[in-house]
């Protein structure tokens, strides 16, 4: 089968996700005889001192050097936390996700396996975990995009939905695979209604009805033609 996507197509990704930590990542550090708050990286590299078995501390280090670009001492912290606590999901996520930043696509995907496998089973147990597990189910869906995994790019956005059946972005990319992809016009149609049904971005309801627009006057799906537009402004 060809995994192609043809040109022009571009999927509209929620970049600006943050990723954030659904729990207490430290225990609180007052500076004795000062005022305002104590740098988060220090407080946590100063209870990972007193813990040396603090996961989540160790987590979020990884989060802070990342964000700075000290990638290996993040990967470094993230290795750590997993070791610590193999059943803990979150470091598996980040850890994935340096791989394909590294251009290890195929030791990434094992990576996020792992992590979905552990949230998955965390989800059932405690469903306000679910907008974490969804925004970070984007961010995977961003990497399998730039690595031309489509496959996993279309079972990524239906576990989304399927967790949250509001996400109007979900549902509208959902639309762009199933036309480009598998060319099924009757499947893309119904997840741009569902988009344009939710109605929780206009800028992306008005993207969703341009969208039904081109497939009436575009009814091969087998010809490539010049649908930017569908991206946005």
């Amino acid at each position: 089968m060809d995994t192609r996507i043809p040109a022009g197509i571009i999927i509209v990704l929620l970049l600006s996700v943050s990723v954030t930590l659904p729990v207490s990542i430290c225990k609180a550090w007052a500076s004795t005889g000062e005022t305002g708050i104590i740098d988060e990286e220090k407080a946590l590299k100063k209870t990972l001192y007193v813990d040396k078995g603090d996961y989540i501390a160790a987590t979020r280090l990884g989060e802070i050097c990342w964000e700075k670009g000290k990638r290996k001492e993040a990967i470094r912290f993230f290795r750590k936390a997993a070791k610590i606590n193999p059943e803990y999901p979150q470091p598996y996520f980040f850890i994935g996700r340096a791989y394909f930043f590294e251009k290890k696509p195929w030791k990434g995907m094992e990576q996020f396996r792992t992590f979905e496998k552990k949230m998955d089973v965390l989800v059932s147990m405690d469903e306000s975990l679910e907008d974490f597990y969804v925004s970070c189910l984007h961010k995977m869906n961003y990497m399998y995009l730039t690595t031309k995994k489509y496959n996993d790019l279309m079972i990524g956005y239906r576990k989304i939905v399927e967790l949250k059946p509001d996400d109007q972005r979900a549902h509208y990319n959902l639309a762009v695979c199933y036309y480009n992809y598998y060319h099924n016009r009757a499947f893309a149609y119904k997840e741009l209604q569902k988009a344009i049904e939710i109605d929780t971005n206009r800028h992306l309801t008005n993207k969703a009805e341009f969208f039904i627009d081109y497939m009436r006057k575009n009814p091969d799906t087998r010809y490539t033609e010049d649908i930017s537009f569908i991206e946005g402004e």
